[in-house]
């Protein structure tokens, strides 16, 4: 995925159901780890509760979710759903059950823990973002014009520079563009010059 949308800062909702009371948080995240890192966060911050149902949607496609407790389907793929609806991604959410005393069936489940994380997003601020690139480029000295001419003419941003016997460039592209940017490279310092991925990066819009 090239360009999605994503959260610009935590977004939170609270319903109460026949007596139990669902408390829903999202955050935007970069990765696996650091939303695996946010949901565990969130289960210990509310040991109290009955059940804390985690759920986290990535630009690389990534999907996960658990019922955590409750009766499979009831809980996890709901979430799942409603940061589908939002067409969201980079989004860690949990939502926080407090049991009540009553059940409420597998249908008022699923209408509760989608409902109240719906109601968080709905209100939230999004920004938009690229899926890009960290790119590396070691050239000689005299390479250096022609570097940063061609880097320039792609948008790199994130500029990141060390001189020693040569000169090693690090920077940001849109991952669309990685491709095309190598070639302009190759063409701009005679072949003498190629670009490395150093990892992956997103860029952020407004």
């Amino acid at each position: 995925m090239e360009a999605f949308r994503t959260l610009a800062a935590p977004a939170e909702a609270e319903i109460r159901e026949k007596g139990s009371r669902f408390y829903a948080r999202a955050e935007p995240v970069t990765d696996r780890g650091g939303a695996e890192a946010y949901c565990a966060a969130q289960a210990r911050a509310h040991r109290d509760a009955t059940h804390v149902v985690p759920a986290f949607r990535l630009h690389d496609g990534t999907d996960y979710a658990s019922d955590a407790g409750e009766p499979a389907g009831s809980a996890g793929p709901p979430l799942l759903q409603a940061l589908r609806g939002a067409g969201l991604h980079d989004v860690a959410a949990v939502v926080v059950r407090w049991y009540g005393g009553t059940n409420l069936g597998i249908g008022g489940l699923v209408r509760a823990y989608s409902g109240v994380l719906a109601a968080a997003l709905a209100g939230a601020p999004v920004r938009s973002a690229t899926a890009a690139v960290r790119l590396t480029v070691r050239h000689d000295h005299d390479r250096t014009s022609a570097v940063l001419r061609t880097v320039a003419a792609f948008g790199g941003r994130d500029l990141e520079r060390a001189y020693a016997d040569d000169v090693t460039c690090t920077f940001t592209l849109p991952a669309a563009t990685a491709e095309r940017f190598r070639a302009a490279l190759r063409d701009a310092t005679a072949g003498t010059v190629e670009a490395t991925e150093a990892g992956t990066a997103v860029i952020y819009g407004v």
